[in-house]
């Protein structure tokens, strides 16, 4: 196992067994430096320690953490899973979080909402403008649903700043998939 694979893999299976603390960060970032969306290593190297700052994860590694991120997503959408791979660009992650908007598990928390709703508002509509079948019509219908809901959430305390997140994420959202004809008015 080559030394990148090791140091990968290590941090999912800490991240996997509860560890947060850096470790959510460090695999993100991580994962990020070794998408095609990578933009450089300048913002890595003031955020990850020495030790990690020059590493990429070798491309089945990175596919490899993600896959295994979104099937505990798809059963558990904790907002540090849904973090980790919330830059990484992978279609993967952008369905399988999508998926999980539109058909959750279980109630989703406010915060588990912000993270879902950055991840899909940040990447979806670019796959759907590619590919306008990448979700299932149903699915994708109740996902406009659902951010319609979301856009409209009451600002409260104690969470007002993840409501307010929401708020935010869901309208960037269904603006994007009005822009594609998609979330109608």
């Amino acid at each position: 196992m080559s030394p990148e694979r090791e140091i990968g893999i290590d941090l999912l299976r800490r991240l996997l067994a509860g560890e947060r603390g850096q470790v959510p960060l460090h695999l993100a970032m991580l994962l990020e430096k070794s998408s095609p969306l990578d933009s450089g290593d300048d913002p890595y190297r003031q955020i990850l320690p020495a030790e990690l700052a020059d590493l990429r994860l070798p491309d089945g590694t990175a596919q490899e953490i993600i896959a295994a991120l979104c099937a505990e997503i798809s059963r558990n959408p904790d907002e540090a899973f849904t973090s980790v791979i919330s830059f990484s660009g992978a279609d993967l992650a952008t369905k399988t979080v999508a998926m999980v908007l539109a058909n959750p598990p279980r109630a989703l928390t406010i915060n588990e909402y912000a993270y879902a709703l950055s991840l899909v508002a940040k990447f979806l509509p670019y796959r759907l403008a590619e590919d306008p079948g990448f979700l299932p019509k149903a699915d994708l219908e109740r996902l406009v649903q659902i951010a319609k809901e979301l856009q409209n959430v009451e600002e409260r305390e104690p969470d007002r700043a993840d409501r307010v997140e929401v708020r935010h994420h869901a309208g960037n959202l269904l603006n994007a998939l009005t822009r594609l004809g998609i979330a109608g008015s």
